[in-house]
């Protein structure tokens, strides 16, 4: 029996099963219903309580596929992973899966996989626990006080002009080039590229309108001629409202392997589709673009997360050389004093003139 945000909890297992039970601010009362608790377990009573934590994992994965993930952008994907937990727990009550077994399978799990992978399973599993204790299933997540591993983000692999030309040209199959081409030139994700309808391009104004990008929002991204041209000269599929379209005319899947077997033909390694989105945004800012302009292409929600692409503009390259400059530079036709004992010397006076050691420059650098 414990005490917890000023109300009285029970728990008690019988059989194998753990049970808990809110009882209410009235401690007593909490030891009288406990005490009870425990007579009819002993005398092998009709075990009338509310059944928390008893309910069968798979059979709570597929209540949480049917209401939950219906409503997801990524369907496919989180379904995935919600049917991973599915298979590892089975038939297991809900209630009996503990932190310390989540720990172990995380540290097993990383052995093999990237953080970032370990994360978003353990994501999709804690929003599964958060559910079940919203419909009243188990009592308190036991990914409470999982702690998720930290990632490193700072990948940023882009490409030379010399290399997209050579990925471009890897290409053989015309929508693989043609989503390629557009990645490239307007930094657009390949869910997003994929998803483009026809009314979404808009030749008048020369911009491609993303109704519901990874944010939720919508936002419009510029078109330079090669894409204006891609666009005119790519053929319709007729009765599909997509222009990127499978053999059904639905909207095309990713072809991963197409993408693999051109990064072969380029010669080129350790490289990622995503990357294709640094690349435009890297020679945006190499050519002297915006970065608020960038900012509102890419659809980011902050300009933190532009901010990666700032120390390759023209300008804030030489902006740290004049601080440099600045840094090191000495005052010009104005001679060194020497410091009072005891007094700081600026960074500018302990530089140490050209030519022989004096006794001033002694003075000056001690």
């Amino acid at each position: 029996m414990y005490l917890r945000a000023g109300t009285w909890t029970i728990g008690y297992t019988v059989g194998g099963r753990r049970f808990r039970e809110a009882i209410g601010s009235n401690r007593q009362l909490a030891e009288a219903v406990l005490k009870k608790r425990v007579i009819n377990a002993i005398e092998n009573r009709h075990f009338d309580v509310l059944t928390i934590g008893v309910m069968p994992f798979a059979e709570f994965a597929d209540l949480y596929i049917s209401r939950h993930i219906s409503v997801l952008k990524s369907i496919t994907t989180e379904r995935d992973r919600a049917l991973f937990w599915r298979r590892r727990f089975g038939s297991r009550p809900i209630g009996q899966i503990t932190p310390a077994e989540l720990q172990d399978w995380q540290a097993q799990k990383r052995q093999t996989s990237k953080p970032a992978t370990v994360n978003r399973m353990m994501c999709r599993l804690r929003h599964m626990f958060n559910k079940a204790v919203e419909w009243g299933l188990i009592d308190e997540s036991p990914m409470r006080r999982i702690k998720f591993i930290r990632e490193n983000n700072a990948r940023l692999r882009y490409l030379s002009l010399e290399e997209c030309e050579r990925l471009v040209a890897g290409c053989l199959a015309p929508h693989l080039k043609a989503i390629v081409t557009i990645a490239l030139h307007t930094g657009m994700r390949s869910g997003e590229i994929r998803s483009i309808l026809w009314r979404d391009v808009d030749f008048d104004s020369g911009f491609i309108i993303i109704r519901q990008s990874k944010n939720g929002e919508s936002r419009h991204v510029p078109m330079d001629s090669a894409v204006v041209e891609l666009f005119r000269n790519y053929p319709p599929t007729t009765g599909s409202d997509f222009v990127f379209t499978n053999s059904a005319g639905g909207r095309l899947g990713w072809l991963q392997h197409g993408f693999r077997k051109a990064l072969l033909r380029a010669g080129l390694t350790d490289l990622h589709f995503h990357d294709l989105r640094h690349t435009f945004a890297s020679c945006w800012m190499m050519a002297g673009g915006e970065l608020y302009a960038l900012k509102d292409i890419l659809g980011h929600k902050s300009i933190a997360m532009t901010q990666r692409y700032a120390h390759l503009s023209p300008a804030y390259r030489r902006s740290m050389v004049d601080r440099m400059e600045q840094i090191w530079a000495k005052p010009a036709n104005q001679p060194i004093e020497a410091a009072k004992p005891g007094t700081p010397v600026p960074l500018r006076a302990r530089v140490r003139p050209h030519g022989p050691v004096t006794k001033a420059t002694v003075a000056v650098t001690a």
